[in-house]
């Protein structure tokens, strides 16, 4: 059974590689039957085609084309497990499939004489059409949703907290990519973990806390305010083997930074924490070390932003935040500068280094 994350990314490689080298020979047969029956296949629109069949057809079409809008989404931003894949097999997958979705398109503006003729074959495609249309359409909702945020005059504006490169590990407006969406409080919560080489956030097997690029990192002040509170003397958590369900922020920062805007920054290392209740802190002010102290399970910086002071009380309401003068990278290839808003598996820095 697994127990830290090199093992869990070693069991999710193979299993992606298994999927891969199941959708290619997918991929394969369907080629070969495709061929095969390549003199029956007739474009829809010559000859008699019924209504009934070109109904199906553009049933079939739905369903390929929300299968492939739901690809990025599902793949590229959804998929919590995304930074433990070798990027190799990740994009072999991927690629398998839009192989495929893509395939299918083309082949729904055909037909077989088969297909038209044989009840069976027509009640057989009927229903894979309805389930792919119905089942790839739901999911095909969700990604409009995923890149949802408020605007940036709606957000509070913050500098970077800590300095290199970082992956949001959880980050958003909704519960698919963000699951403190799931708290009120913390909706628009953000767990970040510093990138080290080749865009990992661990190294060797990640079973110590000492493997991760985040662990006793510096965070400084991203706003300017108060401490309304702070708490410090938590022990580090074993990686996977301990989570403090009581103190759930571990060893943390509140900053009260505007009127009705307490600023929280969890998970701090054990003897780090520098201010004090009443302290004023400036922006870019030292604040403690990255640690892994709390309700986690390996080392990463936690930040939200709620309207009340208690971070257990119930009434507060999480605020949307975004840090100014980041370069944010997204579905590993578009680059984004200024104030971009933050979902899952994005990654950003500041723009400046």
């Amino acid at each position: 059974m697994e127990s830290n994350l090199g093992q869990f990314g070693e069991t999710y490689n193979t299993g992606i590689l298994i999927a891969t080298l199941i959708f290619f020979g997918v991929l394969l047969l369907r080629i070969y039957f495709v061929k095969k029956e390549i003199a029956q296949r007739s474009w829809i629109w010559k000859g008699n085609t019924p209504i009934f069949i070109w109904l199906l057809k553009g049933l079939w079409l739905l369903g390929m084309l929300c299968f492939l809008l739901d690809i990025p989404s599902w793949f590229l931003t959804l998929a919590s497990f995304k930074s433990l894949i070798d990027p190799t097999i990740y994009l072999s997958f991927m690629l398998v499939l839009i192989s495929i979705a893509f395939m299918e398109i083309i082949l729904s503006f055909t037909v077989t004489q088969s297909v038209i003729t044989q009840f069976i074959k027509r009640i057989l495609f009927l229903l894979l059409s309805v389930f792919c249309a119905f089942s790839f359409g739901l999911a095909a909702f969700v990604f409009p949703g995923t890149f949802q945020f408020p605007a940036e005059a709606a957000c509070t504006l913050l500098e970077m907290p800590v300095k290199g490169q970082w992956l949001a590990m959880q980050a958003g407006k909704f519960p698919w990519v963000n699951y403190h969406a799931n708290v009120p409080m913390q909706l628009y919560a953000l767990d970040m973990v510093k990138l080290g080489p080749h865009w990992k956030f661990f190294s060797y097997m990640g079973a110590d806390t000492s493997d991760f690029y985040s662990f006793g990192d510096s965070v400084f002040a991203p706003a300017s305010g108060i401490v309304f509170n702070s708490k410090d003397g938590l022990p580090t958590q074993m990686v996977y083997k301990g989570e403090d369900t009581v103190n759930v922020a571990g060893n943390f920062v509140e900053i009260e930074i505007q009127h009705a805007k307490y600023l929280f920054i969890a998970h701090l290392l054990n003897g780090s924490v520098a201010v004090k209740i009443g302290d004023t802190v400036a922006v870019g002010q030292y604040l403690g070390l990255a640690g892994n102290s709390g309700n986690t399970t390996f080392p990463h910086l936690h930040l939200h932003i709620q309207d009340k002071p208690i971070l257990i009380d119930t009434a507060a309401k999480g605020q949307p935040f975004r840090f100014k003068n980041i370069e944010r990278t997204r579905f590993d290839v578009f680059k984004q500068k200024g104030s971009p808003y933050l979902n899952r598996n994005d990654i950003f820095s500041a723009s400046h280094e």
